[in-house]
């Protein structure tokens, strides 16, 4: 069934945040260009949010849901992403990548950290997704899905991920 997928994605650079906290003072911290910021701006600074509606496809299958949609050129993948997640059992949710890049990350709140790896043309990256949070409420109906979690890499939190994924029967 072709459905509309938006989608919102929020990347907090962890990094940055914890270099930025290390200079408040008096309610202000220094940004990478030397400007005196308050401290209300840091999460607008550390921030980046990215959203985009696509066209998918929902279907099921044995038990489990797919939603596929192709990744819009602007955000510069060429790929086709992949949830996957059981009927019954909608707490853990598996992304595959295919395309240019692939790769599959496993969202699941009860084994939190899972290694995962990019497959690029020049070489593999190799991580740990640190799952927070996986809400789903998605049916052949409509719903959404929020993944809450961390990248990490060599054991150290890099980024913070919130992806909205609301998907609606066309």
């Amino acid at each position: 069934m072709d459905v509309k997928i938006k989608i919102k994605s929020t990347v907090t650079d962890l990094a940055l945040a914890d270099k930025y906290t290390a200079t408040l003072k008096d309610g202000y911290f220094r940004s990478d260009n030397g400007e005196r910021l308050p401290y209300e701006m840091m999460k607008e600074e550390c921030d980046e949010v990215i959203e985009y509606t696509v066209r998918g496809e929902y279907r099921e299958e044995n038990g489990k849901a797919y939603i596929t949609y192709k990744e819009p050129e602007e955000i510069g993948l060429d790929c086709v992403t992949t949830l996957i997640f059981d009927t019954k059992n909608k707490e853990t949710v598996t992304m595959t990548r295919s395309g240019e890049l692939s790769a599959a990350f496993c969202f699941d709140p009860v084994n939190k950290r899972q290694r995962c790896s990019y497959e690029t043309p020049y070489m593999p990256v190799e991580f740990t997704v640190n799952t927070r949070k996986v809400g789903n409420t998605v049916t052949e109906k409509g719903g959404a899905i929020l993944l809450d979690y961390c990248i990490e890499i060599r054991g150290v939190n890099t980024e913070r991920n919130k992806l909205f994924i609301k998907v609606t029967p066309i």
